[in-house]
């Protein structure tokens, strides 16, 4: 019987700590509900004050935050709604890209629903619920309702 040589098994170590390494989840799949959420709205809100008013065609960009499915049906939701589904308004407030808020997570599972909160006025304020969903690619929003 021939015996490996000792470079013969460094070699076949390093392969299998390689594939180990690869097969590891990316760490921008380890986000939490909130870190997406936050990034989320961080970023759409951002490009409203920028006066783009169609953040979505970014797809790439809101498939980070979005699920496929939710990021497909949006067009309609908003139209059906008459008004912008992740803000539960027709304009926006410069105002909400510094100031909105996010509560924290109630997780259950492969689900997690928040609060974002939209300042308005002195005493109003938006608040849209949202689920998100833990997919392969990590937390994804998948559905915004207007609790107001």
């Amino acid at each position: 019987m021939v015996k490996p040589s000792v470079q013969t098994i460094t070699s076949l170590l390093v392969v299998i700590a390689g594939v180990a390494i690869l097969s590891t989840p990316a760490r921008a799949q380890l986000a939490t509900p909130e870190d997406v959420t936050r990034g989320f709205y961080s970023w759409y809100l951002h490009q409203l004050s920028r006066e783009n008013v169609q953040p979505l065609k970014q797809k790439t960009t809101a498939l980070k935050y979005l699920t496929p499915q939710l990021y497909a049906n949006a067009p309609r939701l908003i139209r059906q709604m008459d008004a912008d589904i992740f803000i539960c308004a027709q304009d926006w407030d410069k105002g909400w890209e510094k100031n909105f808020s996010v509560s924290p997570p109630q997780i259950k599972n492969s689900s997690a629903t928040e609060t974002v909160i939209l300042p308005s006025g002195d005493t109003d304020k938006i608040q849209i619920n949202l689920t998100l969903i833990k997919t392969a690619s990590g937390w994804r929003i998948n559905k915004v309702a207007c609790a107001n």
